[in-house]
Order: C-alpha cells, then structure tokens, then sequence
C-alpha cells in the first residue's frame, strides 16, 4: 500500500470498513457526526496497522468550515512507557513526531478520502502526561464559501 492509496470508504449502512469489504459495496457520502466517527475510525486503525497499537481514544472535531482536529488519547506502547518511565520522555517525542511524519500522507490521504476536500496544510503534535496527540489538517475551502469570509474569520485590509 502507498501513501495515496486509500485505507478505507464508507458506506450508509455500514460505517467505515476495510478495503477488502468494501470493494463489495455501493459507496456514499458521509456528513455530519457520520463523517466525524469515521474519521476518528480511520485515524485509530490507521495508527494500530502502522504502529502496531492505536489510541485508547479519539475523537474528530470541526473548528470552523476548513479545520478539522482529530484528538487521540492514550496508546503508549510497551516500549514507549518503558522509556517515558526511565525517565527518557523526549525519546518517545522524537520517536513520535517521526511516525507522525512517516504517516502523514496516508493520514491526509484518509481525510481527502473520507471527506472529498483536499488538504492544503497538516499539522501534529503530541504531549506525554496525559498521553495525547492532535492531528490537525486544514482543508481547501470549499467553492460555495464566500470571499467575505467564514464568521469568526479575520480578513486582512
């Protein structure tokens, strides 16, 4: 599998299944709190076919039209809190951020896949106590947004 290759597609009916299952049905547009537990679906096994454990927890969020957060909690691995215990944290950081970035295209590859948008920039970061990390990806605005600008959004001039 490549970077480009899509993990998953989602179906109405089903949620998001794994490629080999989907192939044998009709695929559809997810919206709403759909689109949220699929991606967060995607992010966890992502992750625990990669890494080879995923999170305990995680969660997708809309911040506005064009950022979508994903938060993942937990998931040390065994080696992971064997170092963090000997007191050598910023091991796991490093180790972390260079898995963060290995994956990153398939992790933006997921989210064009799931949600039809294009990612213009990703961003990630993790912290130890508590065991989180955030995914941040910025999408291309969608044609039918105004050039006035999203509410909330401060425009330069």
């Amino acid at each position: 599998m490549d970077a480009t290759t899509p993990l998953f597609r989602c179906q109405a009916e089903t949620g998001c299944l794994d490629s080999s299952i989907v192939a044998q049905r009709q695929e559809t547009t997810l919206e709403g709190g759909q689109l949220l537990v699929a991606l967060s679906g995607a992010m966890v096994a992502l992750f625990r076919d990669f890494l080879g454990k995923g999170p305990e927890r995680c969660k997708s969020y809309w911040a506005g039209r064009d950022l979508l957060v994903i938060l993942l909690g937990g998931g040390y691995t065994v080696a992971e809190q064997t170092l963090y215990d000997a007191g050598q944290g910023q091991a796991v950081q490093n180790s972390r951020h260079a898995l963060q970035n290995t994956l990153a295209a398939r992790m933006q590859g997921t989210v064009e896949d799931l949600t039809g948008r294009k990612v213009i920039a990703f961003m990630s970061a993790s912290h130890q106590d508590p065991d989180l990390s955030a995914e941040l990806f910025v999408l291309e605005p969608e044609e039918s947004d105004s050039p006035a600008g999203a509410p909330g959004e401060i425009l330069p001039g």
